[in-house]
This record gives C-alpha cells, sequence and structure tokens, in this order.
C-alpha cells in the first residue's frame, strides 16, 4: 500500500472566512520556470492549498500565476506589499503588479511586509482598508509586527493574519504568538526550519537528538513542534525540492510526545 502524504492531515485553519490545510508552501526562492511551475504544481496534489509570496521576491509572483492559474476552488494565495516603502501610492503600484503577476482580480490575503518608519501605520492600513473596499483584496495581514503595532492596525481594520520570524530557536515573539492565539489571527512563521546567519544548522541541532530517536528528518521535528505550539500556527517551508516537498508533509502524521515537546519548548 502506497504512503498518503497530504497537508489535509496537518487538520485546518481559518483565515477569516477562508479555510486552507495546516502546511503552506512559501515561495520566496520560487521563480517564473518549468521546475518550479512543476513543484507548484506537485504541492497542490500533496493537499497544499495555503501559497504564500511577496512582489519582492522577483519573479515569485509570475512563477505562480503562469503554473496554476486559473485557480482551482479553495487554493489561497497571500502575497505581500511594502517591503521597503509603504506609502498610499506604492502599495497601489505593488498591489496591481501583483495581480497582474497573479493573474488574479483579488488577492486573498494581502499583507504588509515591513512597516515603515516614515509613514503612520494609520495611513498604511487606511490605505490596505481602502484597497479591500474596493475588492482588490479580501483579506489583509501583517508581517514583523510587534504586539503594540499589531493592536493598532486592528483599530483600523481586520487583521486576520500575521507573519513573523519564529521557529523551535528564534522565539522572540512570544508574546505575540500569545496573543494571536488569544484573539484567533493566524501567526505564520517565516523562516519555520531556519534561515539566516548559520540559523538553520542550529535548528537542525536542536531537534538533532529527537529527530535521531524517532528516525525522521530534522525538518519534520522542527516543523511538528510549530504545529503543537499553538492552533493558530500555520507553517509555510519553503523548498525546491519535490523530495523535500513531502518530507515537509510528513510531518503532520509525525507523533511528537508531550516530553519531547517540552524539552524542545524549554
Amino acid at each position: 500500500m502506497s504512503e498518503t502524504i497530504s497537508a489535509a492531515q496537518a487538520g485546518t485553519i481559518a483565515l477569516g472566512d477562508l479555510t486552507v490545510n495546516r502546511i503552506g508552501l512559501g515561495t520566496n526562492r520560487i521563480t517564473n520556470i518549468t521546475d518550479a511551475h512543476n513543484l507548484l504544481k506537485r504541492a497542490l496534489e500533496l493537499g497544499i492549498n495555503f501559497i504564500d509570496t511577496a512582489h519582492y521576491y522577483g519573479e515569485s509572483e509570475e512563477g505562480i500565476g503562469n503554473a496554476l492559474a486559473p485557480y482551482d476552488t479553495g487554493l489561497v494565495v497571500a502575497t505581500k506589499g511594502g517591503a521597503t516603502d509603504a506609502s498610499p501610492q506604492q502599495l497601489r503600484r505593488e498591489l496591481e503588479q501583483s495581480l497582474k503577476s497573479l493573474k488574479k482580480d483579488q488577492i486573498d490575503l494581502y499583507q504588509l511586509h515591513r512597516v515603515d518608519a516614515d509613514i503612520p501605520l494609520e495611513v498604511t492600513m487606511q490605505a490596505l482598508k481602502s484597497f479591500q473596499d474596493e475588492g482588490l483584496i479580501k483579506h489583509i495581514g501583517l508581517s514583523e509586527v510587534t504586539v503594540e503595532q499589531l493592536q493598532q492596525a486592528m483599530q483600523v481594520v481586520p487583521i486576520v493574519s500575521v507573519q513573523n520570524e519564529y521557529n523551535v530557536i528564534n522565539r522572540k515573539h512570544e508574546a505575540l504568538v500569545d496573543f494571536c492565539t488569544q484573539h484567533q489571527i493566524v501567526f505564520i512563521p517565516w523562516f519555520p526550519l531556519g534561515g539566516l546567519f548559520g540559523d538553520t544548522a542550529k535548528v537542525e541541532q536542536r531537534v538533532a537528538n529527537i529527530a535521531s530517536k524517532l528516525n525522521v528528518p530534522t525538518r519534520q521535528v522542527a516543523l511538528k513542534w510549530l504545529l503543537q505550539r499553538s492552533p493558530i500556527i500555520l507553517p509555510i517551508p519553503g523548498t525546491l525540492s519535490p523530495a523535500h516537498l513531502e518530507d515537509n508533509l510528513r510531518a503532520a502524521t509525525l507523533e511528537l510526545s508531550e516530553e519531547d515537546y517540552a524539552a524542545l519548548s524549554n
């Protein structure tokens, strides 16, 4: 009997009035080439129905649009704008470019990539709300924010998600995860398997003993820890490898004991 591998095995999570499986795909390394198109199509075959990208990622949006449009019903594509300039004028330009590249009439989840220190957050959020009122975006999220900034944004418009760097060794946003859990705001950890400055090796080292005991790749333990950390966490590991894609999804059925979870959480 062949092994069943599906993002659906991780359960589901609500993004506003949208529902997605609880392991998604990050696409910061996706380009507009055949191999990348095939990986995206394979992700859908494996039950991934949440794909995260950004205007800042270069060819990623165009690659997604060319590979997957017209989109399957139930597939949620999230993108981000305002990485270096969150003025209303620049956000509109980036949003219009994202819509064109993704071949969509409306972005399912549009996230402010970074808070702009030169522009009041209320001004930025009012701009996003106006785009939402126009029907160009369905839901609004934030990226790399504090609890205070999230609360400030929530005074202007409903926020359905927050995307901050977070993993088993990078825990600086614990208070934000707890706030999101309390308020049922989806928390999307970027670099869930580690990232720059040797963090990937540090994550692997942190979970190595448990991965060896369970005889599974370290990435599965790191992702399972996130899934157990809070029911509102939606990991989006990125990869260019179909084999790694399948390995990531196997985290959904991994059994991580409370003892092992606690050992990683301390």
